[in-house]
């Protein structure tokens, strides 16, 4: 199954030398995220692919330093095509160069001769620190413009277990979206064994949600479409996420597109900040 479990313990088939590593991802319409991403029209998502490249990174970034290794930022993921079931993936990484910013490690996930997926991600030696925890504040009491659970499918196309945004809080058309999402381990994507933090690749696509979610309450509640990412720019993966903790999901509308929308946003374990992105481009699905 190609869960965010395997994504977090990714093997190596093989290392050409220190400076690059490859592997593959094999992706079947059986795999738990079909059943949420989209439904009748599965898409894997850009995030797993997001976080199969974290990954690899550290890998390689490990074996240059020596020691552990994380991925502090995300320069630029671009994502060229869909990846759909059937797909088999060779997932590439290499060192591209190395800076007092720390070690930039470029990565293609290519089928056959397509590349699908490209991205540019900073590591930095040692290991990310853990995010101070602490105690939720209660929820407000909702608003005129709260948005529950329940409702959040007749806004967004994405369905459990791939619904990422628990409760919108409140908003402003075509501007900002506050949204809440608990972290626990209570999800099918962590059949296999839960990792040690929650998925930083599972925390962008819940920023992502929520400007899509911001993106069609902009347009009058206009029917949801299935939405494709197509890149991910200037991402900070600040520290790491504690399980029983709340997220608040702050997104904002940057630009608007003919087809999609640039969103950015931020996510934060009461006021720390644990994830920020900078430029997130999400488009209708050309399908």
């Amino acid at each position: 199954m190609n869960d965010i479990m395997r994504t977090a313990a990714l093997p190596a088939d093989n290392t050409a030398a220190d400076s690059e590593m490859r592997t593959h991802l094999f992706v079947s319409g059986s795999d738990i995220f079909a059943l949420g991403h989209y439904p009748n029209n599965p898409i894997y998502p850009g995030v797993l692919i997001a976080e199969q490249f974290l990954r690899l990174a550290e890998a390689v970034a490990g074996k240059v330093f020596g020691g552990p290794a994380t991925v502090a930022a995300i320069k630029r993921i671009q994502y060229l095509d869909a990846v759909v079931p059937g797909d088999v993936l060779e997932l590439v990484a290499s060192v591209k160069k190395s800076s007092q910013d720390g070690l930039e490690i470029a990565l293609q996930a290519r089928a056959g001769e397509t590349v699908k997926t490209r991205a540019t991600l900073l590591c930095k030696p040692g290991m990310r620190p853990a995010s101070e925890v602490t105690a939720p504040a209660l929820p407000a009491a909702p608003g005129e413009r709260t948005i529950g659970h329940r409702a959040l499918t007749e806004i967004l196309p994405h369905r459990y277990p791939f619904l990422l945004v628990d409760v919108i809080e409140d908003f402003q058309a075509g501007d900002w979206l506050r949204a809440r999402k608990v972290v626990n381990r209570a999800s099918p994507l962590f059949l296999d064994g839960f990792p040690s933090s929650y998925p930083h690749g599972l925390v962008l696509e819940s920023i992502g949600q929520a400007g899509i979610a911001l993106y069609f309450l902009s347009r009058d509640g206009s029917q949801a479409v299935d939405i494709v990412l197509g890149s991910i720019c200037d991402a900070e993966l600040i520290s790491d996420i504690p399980f029983d903790a709340v997220l608040t999901i702050e997104a904002r509308i940057e630009r608007q597109l003919a087809n999609g929308v640039v969103l950015s946003g931020e996510a934060r374990i009461g006021q720390q900040v644990v994830s920020r992105v900078g430029n997130l481009i999400a488009m209708v699905d050309p399908r």
